[in-house]
């Protein structure tokens, strides 16, 4: 009896056992060491879509495509008995598809024998959601690394939380985890506090501009969108930046070109109005000069009227003196041309510009020959040089100075002829210039924008009509006008005439110097970019390795870095440190060092600014080939 109840309790058990095993929610599978099938449930067949008994037939590496038969039996030497292994493996379906499945193994007793049972959970929509989040993940990431704004995640503290690496200079793993005041990022610290206070208040900002740095302490306009994100409880904010240095340029160019415009179309309105007045004054000036004229020869040369008679002949030419220079100023001035020799005209006019100018004022002339012959209107640049003298004269005042007269012959891009003041637009060539330059008081700004204005004057009894018929006499003969002037520094005007149709003999100076090369590196300096681009070939033209800096503290870096720099060609004027500051400081670096400075200021201004502090030559700007040829040969 005893017997046969434990056979019953026996079979209960063994039923309920099976009963359990076929309604599992899972696969589970019983095999034997070698991977052989002893029992599947019922869950097990509708997976893989095999019958029980089609799976007692097979084995393990039938239906898993990634471990081999003997895989799990190596559980009992690897892994101590009762202890549960989880492995992901993809298991092949009768129909040849595939299901995902994390297997939960371990080893069992069955039937008296060792075996190893593995419950099979489906994981495919779980992996199939993964393998699309590392798709997104991968999409995102590429998208945030291409585009070519810089984008940042901060904490309300500034920290970085994510970032890619555009504009900054820096890697990612440089400014994650730090605050934007660390690295720089803001050149103006109160702009960053001005943008989360406009982000705070409406929740987003769009096209913010702020000055923004870099890594190697450059600086460029930037301009930010911000939005307030919200990460679970936390505040951060998602900034793009953008570079709009571009804009900025085209911006400028822009208010420059409508500058230049405006400009233009005052010169013609006051030329217009200043002709008319000229044209008109003059026929009124004809009859009180003939009238006066015939008063005095019909009365009596005794006759106390003819003093007064003459004043008014000399008053009406001092008047039609005026008329002259105001039809000069419109343009439209009677021209005499001929083709002259621009430095035999100023040679002729020494003795004259001698007796005009200040006994206190040495004039010096630095003429260059032979030039091409100019098209003009003797008379009228004789005006404009007599003028520009007594100009210079009279900005040394009652102090010791130099006023120098140059000339020269320069082939002018339609860019820098985009750059002289007030010009009409006239085309690129070759041009004839006279330079008239000072060692006086020099111009600031508010007075460097008036000067061409009619009837501006800083003289007491100045009319302020002479430099507005300059400029008038030079429109008139299709040429141009480029002021450089510094307070305190003096100043300089270069006239450009076109050349004439007489080939110039000045490009054929010097031919048999035209074959020296030079060599080592040169350090070309300057704050344009297109001079450091076609300065540094021609430097290369003439054999030196060229190395550039777009300012004087970058210049000091460059010459400091080991390179063996033998000359160094540096621009005077330079924002954040000039070229006569550069050259003191490279002068303590090497009192040895070769420099050549380059200016749109006469060669006698600049040179005599560095006279004795072992400056090595001057290039005017803009230069030839060959006069950067002739500066660099005579340091050798």
């Amino acid at each position: 009896a005893q017997r046969a109840l434990s056979e019953q309790a026996a079979l209960a058990s063994g039923k309920l056992f099976r009963e359990l095993f076929n309604n599992l929610a899972d696969p589970v599978y019983i095999s034997d060491m070698h991977g052989r099938f002893l029992s599947v449930n019922d869950q097990a067949c509708r997976e893989v879509g095999y019958t029980a008994a089609e799976l007692l037939q097979m084995t393990v590496a039938d239906i898993d495509v990634v471990h081999s038969p003997g895989a799990f039996g190596r559980i009992h030497n690897e892994h101590p008995a009762g202890t549960t292994q989880m492995f992901e493996t993809r298991h092949r379906k009768k129909d040849g598809t595939f299901v995902e499945v994390e297997l939960k193994v371990r080893l069992i007793e069955f039937n008296g024998r060792q075996a190893v049972m593995g419950t099979a959970r489906n994981i495919s929509a779980r992996k199939h959601a993964e393998d699309a989040l590392k798709d997104s993940e991968h999409k995102f990431r590429t998208l945030f690394n291409t585009i070519q704004d810089a984008v940042f995640l901060t904490s309300v503290d500034g920290t970085v939380i994510e970032c890619n690496e555009k504009l900054s200079g820096y890697s990612r793993d440089e400014l994650v985890g730090r605050r934007s005041e660390e690295f720089l990022l803001w050149t103006e610290p109160r702009d960053r506090q001005r943008l989360i206070e406009a982000v705070t208040a409406k929740g987003f900002v769009n096209d913010f501009e702020a000055a923004l740095g870099r890594k190697d302490g450059s600086t460029f306009p930037g301009s930010v969108s911000s939005n307030v994100l919200m990460l679970g409880d936390q505040k951060h904010f998602l900034s793009v930046v953008r570079d709009i240095t571009e804009r900025k340029n085209a911006e400028a160019e822009r208010a420059g070109i409508e500058q230049q415009m405006l400009h233009a179309q005052k010169l013609e309105s006051l030329g217009v109005l200043a002709g008319g007045i000229a044209h008109d004054f003059n026929n009124i000036l004809t009859a009180i000069v003939g009238n006066a004229e015939l008063a005095v020869m019909r009365l009596n040369p005794e006759s106390p009227a003819i003093e007064n008679l003459k004043r008014i002949e000399n008053a009406s030419a001092r008047a039609a003196d005026l008329a002259k220079q105001m039809l000069a100023y419109s343009g439209k001035g009677k021209f005499v041309i001929e083709s002259i020799d621009l430095n035999r005209l100023i040679r002729e006019m020494g003795h004259m510009l001698e007796v005009s100018i200040s006994k206190r004022a040495a004039l010096r002339y630095e003429l260059t020959s032979p030039l091409p012959a100019v098209e003009v209107d003797a008379t009228q640049i004789r005006q404009i040089i007599m003028n520009l003298v007594i100009n210079a004269s009279e900005a040394m005042g009652d102090k010791d100075g130099v006023i120098s007269i140059s000339t020269g012959c320069v082939e002018c891009s339609e860019s820098y002829l985009r750059e002289v003041w007030l010009a009409d637009r006239i085309p690129g060539g070759s041009y004839v210039y006279f330079e008239i330059s000072d060692t006086g008081c020099g111009m600031n700004k508010e007075t460097l924008a008036k000067i061409f204005d009619p009837f501006f004057t800083t003289k007491f009894t100045g009319r302020g009509l002479g430099m507005a018929a300059v400029l008038g006499i030079i429109r008139g003969h299709k040429g141009a006008i480029k002021v450089y002037s510094e307070e305190s520094k003096g100043s300089s005007f270069k006239i450009l005439l076109p050349a004439g149709e007489r080939p110039a003999e000045l490009r054929d100076e010097a031919l048999h110097d035209e074959q020296w090369k030079g060599a080592g590196v040169a350090l070309l300096v300057d704050d344009e970019e297109t001079i450091l681009d076609i300065g540094s070939e021609m430097l290369r033209e003439l054999g030196f390795e060229v190395v550039t800096a777009p300012d004087g503290e970058r210049a000091l870096q460059v010459y400091g870095s080991g390179d063996d720099i033998s000359v160094v060609v540096l621009d005077l004027t330079m924002p954040h440190m000039d070229g006569e500051q550069c050259f003191r400081e490279l002068r303590l670096m090497n009192p040895q060092v070769k420099v050549i400075m380059s200016s749109g200021f006469s060669e006698h201004e600049v040179t005599q600014k560095f006279a004795g502090k072992g400056l090595a030559g001057f290039v005017q700007k803009p230069y030839k080939l060959s006069s950067l040829r002739n500066a660099l040969r005579g340091i050798e």
